[in-house]
């Protein structure tokens, strides 16, 4: 048997994990030394979200959810309550918010990584941790040179990159010291996010797909030409469960963090994709407006336009094939009747 916490659970990303886990049904035993099956995911977060909770995983039997702020004295050595637990910290503040409160996002990005490895190496020594670290620790990339990737110096430009660095390095030392098994993935931007956008800046390569699909005209504050790299997330739950059940120790060596594969695209990109899809489907696709914040462009160009995940592939990591793919699924899931977005129920309210 093995517990799961996942924090930033009650988010998009972490109800995914949670659904995608749940169906999987084991995970790798850090007492055992071998995966066995899953017994308990916990669901952390500082609150419930404003939007209905998906039912097939809060109504699971396994999932216990707990809200709470991570800084509170007790609240770490309170959800990691088993020596049989492994770890997917999603929790962060996010980009548009950090670059506006650093002192804030320090304290939720960096001491909120660091208290829970401490509780982790005290009641579940060598458990594996795995922090989902981000593309923005890059920095710019020039047109002419090649894409990073795991051995490319890290030069962020932003306050979040930054943030997430800082923790690459600290997994790194606790891992060096025997306290944990980490395991990082750098992620790339995260589409398609249904549902309500949040203050990353990065959302706009959400918004111009997941706006005009359900007929609402809208406005991004980036241009629609720069490019990021982006994967979706059935692509990222799949990594998640390869770096925690089937990537041992010894493969990563010193260097801890994996560049999840990603596809470079801009935002017009998957905006055409979802036009095309939408005729195909006989759906709406309402218009998109560029209002472009320099502040938001600026944050956005400081970020990497491309990686290169070949490390993480030949370690078994697999990423998507096009625009049209991941545009696609997104319509499967979230617009057309019978996805998974239709299973909802309110919880904890």
């Amino acid at each position: 048997m093995v517990h799961l916490l996942v924090t930033g659970g009650l988010g998009f990303l972490g109800l995914q994990t949670a659904r995608h886990f749940l169906k999987v049904g084991r995970l790798w035993n850090p007492v055992l030394q071998m995966k066995a099956p899953l017994s308990k995911i916990t669901l952390f977060d500082v609150g419930f979200p404003s939007e209905d909770l998906p039912s097939d995983v809060v109504e699971d039997e396994r999932v216990r959810v707990v809200t709470g702020d991570l800084r509170e004295p007790g609240v770490t050595d309170e959800i990691i309550d088993d020596p049989d637990t492994s770890v997917i910290h999603l929790a962060s503040m996010v980009s548009g918010d950090t670059e506006a409160k650093p002192e804030d996002g320090w304290k939720v990005n960096v001491e909120g990584q660091r208290l829970l490895l401490d509780s982790l190496s005290k009641r579940a020594p060598g458990a594996r941790f795995l922090f989902t670290s981000s593309t923005a620790c890059l920095g710019p990339v020039a047109d002419d040179s090649a894409a990073p990737d795991d051995y490319t110096k890290l030069l962020p430009q932003n306050t979040y990159g930054f943030h997430k660095a800082v923790c690459e390095l600290m997994l790194n030392d606790y891992s060096r010291r025997g306290l944990v098994d980490g395991r990082a993935l750098r992620l790339p931007v995260i589409v398609v996010r249904p549902g309500v956008p949040n203050a990353a800046l990065t959302g706009a390569w959400s918004t111009v797909v997941r706006e005009p699909l359900a007929g609402r005209p809208c406005a991004v504050p980036v241009p629609l030409d720069v490019r990021m790299p982006v994967a979706s997330y059935q692509v990222v739950v799949r990594a998640m469960e390869v770096m925690l059940n089937d990537i041992d120790a010894g493969e990563l060596g010193a260097d801890r963090t994996l560049m999840l594969p990603s596809l470079s695209v801009s935002a017009q990109d998957l905006m055409d994709a979802a036009r095309k899809l939408a005729s195909e489907h006989s759906l709406p696709f309402a218009a998109v407006q560029e209002k472009v914040s320099p502040s938001a462009e600026r944050v956005v160009r400081g970020m990497g336009s491309r990686t290169d995940g070949s490390r993480a592939t030949m370690l078994g990591v697999v990423g998507d094939e096009s625009a049209d793919s991941i545009v696609l699924s997104y319509i499967h899931d979230y617009v057309l009747p019978g996805g998974v977005g239709g299973s909802k129920k309110l919880f904890g309210v």
